[in-house]
C-alpha cells in the first residue's frame, strides 16, 4: 500500500500489519482444509483401487469404481490448482 493510500484511508502501519496477519491466517486455514480434502480423496482412491484389485472385473461395480477414480483424480487436480492460486 502506498503512502498516498495510507493517508487516503487513514490506515496506520499497525492496522495494515493486522490485516495482513488476518489474511495469512485465513490462507493457512484454507491450506489446511484443502490439504485434508486431498488426503481424504487420496485415501478414497486407494480404497477403490484395493477393491478393484481384490474383486476384479467380475465385480458388479467395477466400471463405477474406475469412473469414480477418474473423477477423484479430477477433483484432486482441481483442488491442487486452487491451492496454487492461493
Amino acid at each position: 500500500m502506498s503512502l498516498e493510500d495510507k493517508k487516503l484511508f487513514c490506515i496506520s502501519e499497525d492496522q495494515i500489519a493486522e490485516m495482513e496477519d488476518g489474511l495469512d491466517i485465513d490462507k493457512m486455514r484454507a491450506f489446511d482444509k484443502h490439504n485434508t480434502d486431498i488426503e481424504t480423496m487420496t485415501l478414497c482412491k486407494a480404497g477403490l483401487n484395493m477393491y478393484i484389485k481384490r474383486f476384479g472385473k467380475e465385480s458388479n461395480i467395477y466400471e463405477k469404481c474406475k469412473e469414480l477414480i477418474v473423477e477423484i483424480d479430477t477433483n484432486i487436480k482441481a483442488t491442487e490448482n486452487y491451492l496454487d492460486i492461493l
